[in-house]
This record gives C-alpha cells, sequence and structure tokens, in this order.
C-alpha cells in the first residue's frame, strides 16, 4: 500500500468516527444545507446602498442645520433693525399730531412755546411724545426720535380745525388739518367745547356777567345746541383728519372734568346751583358727541375718556388737574382750563389707551 492510499484510509476513518460522534440524518442535512456564500457583487452593492443611505442622511442633517442658522440669522438682524425692538414698554408710533382747542394747546402753562396760539411745551402731546421718545432710547433706538406735529391753538373751534383760519388776535392760523402730515400715524384730535359755549358760559360765569347777554351772540356765531349736532361737525373733522393721514390711528380727546364729585356751587365758583347743573348739561352734550362722532369710522378712531376718569380731579379736588374761577386778571392762571398736573393726568390716560390699542407693548406707568 502506498502513502496516498494510507492518507485516504486515515481521513475516512476520521469522517466516520466524527459522524459516530455527531449523527445527522440524511433528511436533516436536506433541511438544512450549508449557507451557499454571498456573490461578490451582492456584498458591493449592498456596502454601497448603506453608504448611498449614510451620505444622504449627512447631507439632510447638513440642510437641517443650514435652515436653522439661516432663521436665527433672520431673527436677529429684524430684531436689530426694528426701531421698536429691545427690553421693556416699546412704542411703535414715529410720528404724532395733535389738533384741538385750548384744552390740547394748555394756555398758563409754562413753558409757552407759542404765545399767539397759547401753546404749551408741556401739554398733553408734548409730554406724550417725550415719553415716547424716552421709551426708544431707554432700547437703544437713539436714531428713531418720535415726531410731534403741534397744531393746536387756543379757542378754536371744530371749524377752525377743518375749514376756517383762526385770528388769535396776534397770529391767523390757517385750519389745523392743513398741517398733518400724511406720514403721521397717531393724530389727538381734542375739541367742540367752543361749539356748544362750553368753557365761555363758566368763563362768563367767573367774570359774573349775566349769561343771557351773550346768549343771543352765540347763536347767532354758529354755536351748536345739541350732541347730534355736535357729533355731525365732529365727524367732518374725523374724516379730514383720515384723508390727511390715512395710515395713523385717531384719537378724540375728550375734555377733562371741571365740576366733578368735589365740587360745591358757591363755594367753588361764582354761580349757584342752577347755572352748576347748566354747566354740567354742557359738558355732557360734549362728552355724548365727542363720543357719537366715532360712528363708522370704528376702524381707525377711538375715543380717549378723560371726562370719567377725571371726576376725582375737578374743581374743589385735594388734587385738581384744573384751574378754578380765580385769576381772572392773572394771564399765567387762566379759569376753567387744564393745569400742569391735568396735562400730566391726560397724557397718561392717552398712554393707557395706546397700550390698550398695541401701539405700546406694555405699561410703564399708572394714572
Amino acid at each position: 500500500m502506498n502513502e496516498a492510499s494510507a492518507d485516504e484510509n486515515v481521513t475516512e476513518i476520521h469522517r466516520e468516527e466524527r459522524d459516530a460522534a455527531n449523527p445527522v440524518s440524511q433528511e436533516e442535512e436536506a433541511d438544512n444545507p450549508p449557507p451557499a456564500p454571498t456573490p461578490t457583487w451582492a456584498r458591493r452593492r449592498r456596502r454601497a446602498q448603506n453608504q448611498w443611505r449614510g451620505n444622504c442622511l449627512f447631507r439632510l442633517l447638513i440642510v437641517l442645520l443650514f435652515i436653522l442658522l439661516l432663521v436665527i440669522i433672520l431673527a436677529d438682524m429684524t430684531h436689530s433693525q426694528d426701531p421698536n425692538s429691545g427690553d421693556g414698554a416699546r412704542a411703535k408710533i414715529t410720528h404724532i399730531a395733535s389738533l384741538g382747542s385750548s384744552y390740547a394747546a394748555g394756555p398758563g402753562i409754562s413753558p409757552q412755546r407759542n404765545q399767539a396760539a397759547g401753546r404749551s411745551g408741556n401739554n398733553y402731546a408734548a409730554l406724550l411724545q417725550r415719553r415716547l421718545n424716552a421709551l426708544a432710547s431707554n432700547n437703544g433706538n437713539n436714531n428713531n426720535n418720535v415726531a410731534l406735529a403741534d397744531l393746536s391753538v387756543s379757542g378754536a373751534t371744530l371749524l377752525n380745525l377743518i375749514s376756517e383760519p383762526q385770528d388769535t388776535g396776534l397770529d391767523v392760523f390757517a385750519p389745523q388739518v392743513k398741517g398733518v402730515p400724511d406720514a403721521a400715524d397717531l393724530v389727538l384730535v381734542l375739541g367742540g367745547g367752543n361749539d356748544i359755549d362750553y368753557i365761555g358760559g363758566l368763563m362768563r360765569d367767573a367774570m359774573e356777567l349775566p349769561a343771557d347777554l351773550f346768549e343771543g351772540m352765540s347763536m347767532m356765531s354758529g354755536q351748536l345746541n345739541s350732541a347730534d349736532a355736535l357729533a355731525r361737525r365732529y365727524g367732518r373733522v374725523l374724516d379730514a383728519v383720515h384723508a390727511a393721514a390715512p395710515r395713523a390711528v385717531v384719537l378724540a380727546v375728550e375734555y377733562l372734568t371741571l365740576l366733578g364729585s368735589d365740587f360745591v356751587a358757591g363755594k367753588h365758583a361764582p354761580f349757584d346751583e342752577g347755572r352748576a347743573r347748566y354747566h354740567r348739561q354742557r359738558a355732557e352734550m360734549l362728552n355724548n358727541g365727542t363720543r357719537a362722532a366715532r360712528a363708522g369710522r370704528e376702524d381707525w378712531c377711538h375715543v380717549v375718556q378723560v371726562s370719567d376718569n377725571t371726576m376725582e380731579h375737578g374743581i374743589g379736588a385735594k388734587e385738581p388737574w384744573v384751574t378754578d374761577y380765580l385769576g381772572v386778571s392773572d394771564v399765567t392762571h387762566v379759569p376753567y382750563h387744564p393745569n400742569a398736573a391735568g396735562m400730566k393726568g391726560v397724557e397718561a390716560i392717552i398712554y393707557k389707551k395706546l397700550v390698550e390699542l398695541e401701539l405700546v407693548d406694555d405699561d410703564d406707568g399708572e394714572l
């Protein structure tokens, strides 16, 4: 026997010994054949697919990160360019126009910026402008100053606001609406008291002149005698303002209360309760006419209800916001008009209205 045959015999013997130790039937061998080797091309394709999926996920992650970074950058740019951005209160007003009579102008309140108009540098429009500028400054927007076109003139009627020039004896003023800039985004309007002879009647009583001496003159000069008539005239003013500054929010500002809850006729003014009742009726007519004028203009016009909020600050109050009848001969004390505290109070009420209308983001003060 040669060596090859011997090796084959040994191999066969080993195979028989292994089969004896691990017997497997022919059926089992048929059911569980040994796995076939994976072809090389299949392995390559699977590897390429896995690589492609990984590349896609990586690219998607990069795109998402880029979008997120772009959003952050754009938000930061918008915030830095927004003149109203910053912490605390922020105003969305850039240009104010103020129209009205003496209750808007502020005669007798120092400093007088325009003597012919009886216009104070501390009237409510000027105070509001300074507050809004302070808000901008506090939030780092020093280049975003709020502009003010103060057109108010003491003694003005609603007609002087829209169509008739006003001669004060020291100067002639064009109808105030002509000075409203079309860029204004807030217009303050106050008027009507001179149209119904409200303040004039009070001042004549302060001078203890007979009321009937002027009643005929009042009727002849076109004075109004009802809230409806006043509302119609006031509505014309509001429409003219809206036409001049169509993007502006218009605020119709009421007059301060004069004869409030603390007033006592004969004690706080030289007239009796009958005349006090008459003047209160005129004040009610004024307020009703002002509020009614807003009808049909609600989208862009709002009423600032000063009267209801100043009942505790009338003549005779512990902290009056108006002057009494004393000092008729003193030009620094104009009877039955707002004092410096009153102008501050009205400005605070207007500011709260701006907060309510979301023209200022939050409130930083109390009335």
